[in-house]
C-alpha cells in the first residue's frame, strides 16, 4: 500500500533496531524469553486479535497516543 511505502518501508524515514534474545542458562531467563517470545508473537504474528487484545489490556496506561 501506498501509505506503507511512504511511512514504514521509506529508509529515509525508518529506524531499524536490531533486538536480540540473550542465550538463557537460569529458570529466570528461560522463563523471561518465554515471556518475550510471547509478547513478540501478541504484537507482530499473523492473529491481530492477540493484538486487539494486548491493546484492550494495555491501553489505560497510556497517557499520550499519536492516530
Amino acid at each position: 500500500p501506498k501509505q506503507l511505502k511512504e511511512t514504514t518501508m521509506d529508509p529515509a524515514t525508518r529506524t531499524l533496531l536490531r533486538v536480540t534474545v540473550p542465550l538463557r542458562h537460569s529458570d529466570e531467563e528461560i522463563l523471561e524469553a518465554k515471556e518475550t517470545s510471547k509478547l513478540v508473537e501478541s504484537l507482530m504474528g499473523r492473529k491481530p486479535e492477540l493484538r486487539f487484545d494486548f491493546i484492550q489490556e494495555h491501553a489505560r496506561f497510556v497517557e499520550q497516543i499519536d492516530i
